[in-house]
């Protein structure tokens, strides 16, 4: 998830504080330009500071200055965040890209970099270095001190507002709004948690399914419906709404609980709720099954839940049945949704199968040869991507989305990505319709007003245009989406650095996987560097490039990639990697005295274990140990970003069926490149 971050420029001069205005003022005189008037008392300050505004210089002697750029020299650049491990990955991505260019063509060694208002950087320069950064067109002046701070965002982030974040999906589709009361959104799930940011008005569950299930599965995706606006945790888009959980099924409950039968049991029972209730309903379905290719003796199932749901939504005027708009997640195999979802294809017939965006307005498919959804459980299986095609009528965020969850300390909060996230999102959209536009009458009547709101970015899904539901209709534009894929990391979310925790430091000899791919867009810049100078440039390039396995020599290297769409939107991609020049730290793990090397085997809970480390070669150390107990999910118990370089766990008492797992990452400061290295280990408990 990419938050937003305050934005602050602090010009400080002869220990006094100026607006930015006026030391832009000050930087043009420096450069030949006519000095502004000063304000009253500027003069004076001016006057008496001359004892404070000697040079800042190095042991060298070797003054150091701030060069600002011209206003418009970064813009052809992408604004997304550049891996630089000098500065981190807060700065803005245009300026960024800037420097490394500026730095390569001049030879210098930046020590800081502003990015906001006043874009540039400081660095100590020789007086030949001035006077051609003087001479070059990108350069507005070379002046004194100013520290920035920035962040780069896709097309839409997270929002902090007061203590509650209000998550990039709930802005895609138009905001928060809290809800009348007028509609009630039925989700068939694996039973709502008792959250405490999410209103549960009533439960019901399916033979043999728990009311609340283990996994919060449903839970997520009541948050993204109506999650209060308490300023508190987050808000979902129809804040407060009528929420009633029918839970079909959860694989910690009686054994097939989740199954085609309870599906339908659900559907019945929300018709039934619907019909007493006496007023247009909303179902979410956020599951998906196989619908084509099946067995004969599973075919039957499948008919039955394509009937139930015409059922659902066809009004009944004998009955005074009103209906109900059925919205169901498109799937994530990255494969034609008709396959497995409801798959009638027919326009205006209450039905609305939905398929995931990302925060860049593209479709959540693979790049790079990689799913699209990670898991939230590190143990859990990667999925391709959003399903797609003729049976997906509309699209809504599903990848990076936070929303509410539980775990076995309460409630929390959590991202995650699946297609199951952007149903809900639609869900929302039609309960607000519902409750704002009286006129609306039938789940046929509900599914055009949305149609209706449909909006095109410019992203394209197998070719077509890809329309993203939003309540008023509004327009963006989408930008590419860029990911590099270095070793097994992915530069998404956050660029992706080896030779930094989580994996350890490469060596010469040590072969790594390194490739791009963009989506969405028309051509890609590409830049390598080596300990900050640029070694290699392809300008106007493809949109994709397999290095395959490579190696590199001692040094830390990078590579950028920033590419444009058609309409000439920007985003762009990081990567790094320390290659090692030798002195790497050991780690050595052990286990009631033992060395780890040759594994540990399962551990009896029944005498307290004592876990250990001893590192050689290292300055400093980063430990974290995690666990999974029985039916849950993994936690983090131990952090510490400055551990010592031997440390020991004693006595840990298990837990019968848990999984216990320690990494330690640790830095050799003291040798050249401050090589790292990294040594993990895991118990199993019986």
């Amino acid at each position: 998830m990419t938050r937003a971050i305050g934005k602050c420029v602090r010009a400080i001069v002869a220990g006094g504080v100026f607006g930015a205005g006026a030391l832009a003022g000050m930087a043009s005189a420096q450069n030949g330009a006519v000095a502004p008037v000063l304000p009253a008392g500027a003069a004076a300050l001016r006057q008496a500071a001359p004892a404070s505004q000697a040079p800042i210089r190095n042991e060298a002697g070797t003054i150091r200055y701030i060069v600002l750029f011209a206003d418009t020299a970064a813009q052809r650049y992408s604004a997304k965040a550049v891996s630089d491990p000098r500065f981190g990955a807060d700065h803005d991505g245009k300026v960024m890209r800037l420097l490394h260019e500026v730095e390569a063509a001049h030879r210098v060694a930046a020590t800081h970099a502003y990015s906001h208002t006043l874009q540039g950087f400081a660095a100590y320069l020789t007086e030949q270095q001035v006077t051609a950064l003087r001479r070059d067109a990108r350069i507005k002046s070379v002046s004194p001190d100013i520290e920035a701070e920035a962040s780069a965002s896709a097309v839409w982030t997270d929002v902090q507002v007061g203590a509650s974040t209000l998550p990039w999906g709930v802005q895609a589709v138009g905001g928060s709004a809290a809800s009348t009361g007028g509609a009630t959104v039925y989700v068939i799930d694996s039973g709502i948690a008792n959250h405490v940011d999410v209103p549960v008005s009533a439960r019901w569950n399916a033979p043999g399914a728990c009311a609340i299930g283990k996994y919060p599965h449903a839970t997520f995706v009541a948050g993204i419906i109506a999650a209060k606006n308490d300023n508190a945790g987050v808000t979902g888009v129809n804040a407060g709404a009528r929420l009633v959980s029918l839970a079909y099924g959860d694989p910690t409950c009686a054994a097939g609980s989740n199954s085609f039968a309870n599906v339908i049991a659900a559907l019945d029972e929300a018709k039934r709720r619907i019909l007493a209730e006496g007023r247009m309903g909303v179902v979410n379905l956020s599951s998906n099954f196989q619908m084509v290719n099946l067995t004969p003796d599973r075919m039957p199932l499948v008919a039955a839940f394509q009937k139930s749901v015409r059922a659902l939504i066809a009004p009944d005027s004998a009955s005074g049945y009103r209906g109900a708009v059925f919205v169901q997640s498109a799937g994530n195999r990255y494969n034609d949704a008709c396959f497995y979802s409801f798959n009638d294809k027919l326009p205006s017939d209450g039905a609305l199968v939905v398929g995931a965006i990302d925060s860049n307005g593209q479709p959540a498919q693979p790049l790079n040869g990689s799913g699209a959804f990670a898991p939230l459980d590190p143990k859990g299986v990667t999925e391709m991507g959003s399903n797609f095609g003729s049976c997906v009528d509309a699209w809504a965020p599903g990848k990076n989305v936070r929303s509410t969850w539980m775990n076995s300390y309460g409630s929390t909060y959590v991202v995650s990505s699946g297609t199951s996230w952007a149903a809900p999102h639609v869900s929302a959209l039609a309960a607000r319709l519902i409750e704002t536009t009286p006129t609306l009458r039938t789940p046929g009547e509900v599914e055009n007003a949305i149609r209706a709101r449909l909006v095109s970015g410019g992203a394209l899904t197998q070719g077509t245009p890809l329309r993203v539901a939003s309540i008023a209709g509004a327009a963006h534009k989408a930008r590419p989406t860029v990911e590099f894929k270095i070793g097994a990391q992915r530069s998404s979310p956050s660029p992706a650095m080896l030779g930094a925790a989580p994996n350890p430091a490469l060596t010469a000899a040590t072969p790594f996987e390194l490739r791009y791919e963009a989506l969405g867009a028309q051509s890609c810049d590409m830049r390598a560097y080596v300990d900050g100078n640029l070694v290699e440039q392809k300008l106007a390039g493809p949109t994709s490039f397999n290095w395959g396995s490579v190696t590199r020599a001692p040094g830390l290297h990078r590579w950028d990639v920033d590419c444009r769409s058609a309409s000439g939107e920007t985003n762009s991609a990081s990567a790094s990697a320390r290659v090692a020049r030798g002195l790497e730290p050991v780690i050595t793990f052990s286990v009631d005295g033992v060395p780890t090397t040759n594994g540990v085997p399962p551990v009896s809970t029944s005498v307290p274990v004592t876990v250990s480390y001893q590192v050689t070669n290292a300055t400093s150390c980063t430990a974290e140990a995690y666990r999974r107990l029985p039916v849950e999910f993994f936690e983090t118990w131990y952090d510490n970003k400055n551990a010592p370089t031997s440390m020991r766990w004693a006595p840990l008492k298990l837990v019968s069926g848990g999984e216990y797992y320690w990494r330690v990452v640790c830095v050799n400061r003291n040798a050249p490149g401050a090589p790292e290295s990294q040594e993990s280990v895991g118990l199993q408990a019986i």
